[in-house]
């Protein structure tokens, strides 16, 4: 069985790109030790996006600063828990990485899974045509019964490692995919249901007349996790009058979380009918609407929407 880093060697990746994943791989493993040790509940105070934050927010955060700082090689760091990006001016590379740390933090002091989203660029994204421009590499961990991690590399579906006793990511599943048609649906956002009738029209005709399977956690990363290991589904999460950009964050969820579900043959949209990866970026702290899932699905969601 392979590791992360025979995985990593046998798909060439450059050596600043080996070192960058690896060491976000051993910030996970610290982070799953925190977990173990430290108390998930809300102190009361905010991050830079208004959201509570419990002591883990801050642990994961300056876990993950720390180990891609030590690498050299990252020169902007951005965290959904903080309220401006990191610059590292001695940096050997341009490197950009993005990520929120804690993901799911609102469910995860009642025992349900959470995790860490991450992205890399070449450079900073901020200011560029598309989000996408430089993405290289996307990572999804997830704290549950099982800690595991999913890769997604440019040109290649996305890889699934799961941690053993030892602390060492063995490759369990070389190849994950989304078929076309969802038989699930993760639909966030109830607040629009209420508000606007297109979402709750949607939502009874998935869950009613297409009878598609409810699996919804309240932890982004977990139900886009379900989405790729199951193989089909779809996520919403739409735009209300509380939040008419979306709710969610593009730097920190948004892009690398498509990047993820593009890799695997889905479809990652915003609630206008374009590709998330599309998106410029403003401002680090910028939200988005979020589809994402089975591609005939998506289109189905965003025609329902009136959006295309």
């Amino acid at each position: 069985m392979h590791t992360l880093e025979q995985y990593l060697s046998t798909h060439a990746v450059s050596h600043d790109l080996y070192k960058l994943i690896t060491a976000t791989a051993t910030a996970g493993k610290y982070i799953n030790a925190a977990i173990r040790l430290r108390d998930t509940y809300k102190d009361g105070k905010s991050n830079a996006s208004g959201d509570t934050q419990s002591t883990l927010d801050t642990v994961a955060d300056t876990l993950l600063v720390e180990h891609l700082r030590a690498t050299g090689l990252v020169r902007t760091i951005a965290s959904e828990e903080r309220d401006a990006c990191i610059t590292v001016p001695d940096a050997q590379g341009a490197y950009c990485i993005a990520f929120d740390p804690y993901d799911g933090g609102s469910v995860g002091d009642a025992n349900i899974t959470f995790g860490s989203i991450v992205g890399l660029w070449e450079r900073s994204p901020l200011g560029a045509r598309t989000i996408g421009t430089n993405l290289i590499a996307s990572l999804a961990l997830l704290y549950g019964p099982r800690v595991t991690l999913i890769l997604a590399l440019p040109n290649h579906a996305p890889a699934l490692f799961e941690m053993d006793e030892v602390g060492t990511f063995l490759l369990v599943r070389k190849t994950l995919s989304i078929a076309p048609r969802a038989r699930h649906i993760a639909p966030g956002n109830m607040r629009a249901a209420k508000e606007d009738v297109r979402y709750r029209t949607l939502l009874d005709t998935f869950l009613y007349e297409e009878t598609l399977k409810l699996r919804y956690s309240g932890a982004l990363v977990t139900d886009i996790n379900h989405i790729l290991l199951k193989g089909d589904g779809i996520f919403l999460y739409p735009a209300d009058t509380h939040h008419p950009d979306g709710r969610l964050r593009l730097f920190y969820e948004g892009a690398p979380l498509a990047f993820l579900v593009e890799c695997a043959g889905g479809s990652a949209m915003r609630q206008d009918g374009t590709r998330i990866l599309d998106a410029p970026l403003h401002t680090p702290h910028q939200r988005t609407p979020l589809f994402f899932g089975s591609s005939n699905t998506i289109t189905t969601a965003i025609k329902h929407f009136g959006t295309v």
